[in-house]
């Protein structure tokens, strides 16, 4: 098999120290003014401030923000979304009314549970009334159970 020949040599080199320009640099207006100085906080006067002196400084010297503000001008899309908003209007899609205030569905179960696990903790010391015992021990269980489904219910849960 012959000899492979070595392939091309590789030159490196840096890149090129100033970019291709696309597009001439646009020259300053000859006509505007040049930007001045920020004058900084301007010291207030030792009076109140009065609305026209507002109106005063804000009409001062220097070029508005932008003279040439985009104009909305009417067209059929804006046609369209005033019938619509006219179709809506007259069908009272647009009338609001004030929500009815549901009952917290947080109440009814606190209610549920405290009757229910109450009631079972009572009937079981009023069956065994003879044992002092279960009748301490339930009576102290229903303490307990009321303050923990209290606590639960009303500061570890949220409404939902």
């Amino acid at each position: 098999m012959p000899d492979e020949t070595d392939p091309p040599r590789k030159v490196y080199g840096f890149k090129p120290r100033e970019f291709e320009t696309a597009n001439e640099p646009r020259q300053p207006a000859s006509d505007a003014a040049p930007p001045t100085r920020d004058p900084g906080i301007v010291p207030a006067s030792a009076g109140p401030i009065d609305v026209r002196e507002l109106t005063r400084q804000a009409t001062g010297q220097g070029p508005a923000l932008s003279t040439t503000g985009p104009v909305n001008r009417a067209n059929e899309v804006h046609a369209m979304l005033q019938d619509n908003l006219a179709r809506a209007n007259a069908a009272g899609l647009n009338e609001l009314a004030p929500k009815p205030k549901r009952r917290s569905r947080r109440t009814r179960d606190y209610w549920l549970l405290m009757t229910l696990g109450n009631l079972a903790l009572a009937i079981l010391g009023i069956t065994q009334r003879d044992n002092p015992f279960i009748l301490v021990g339930s009576l102290a269980g229903i303490g307990f159970l009321s303050a923990l489904i209290s606590w639960i219910m009303w500061h570890v849960m949220d409404d939902y």
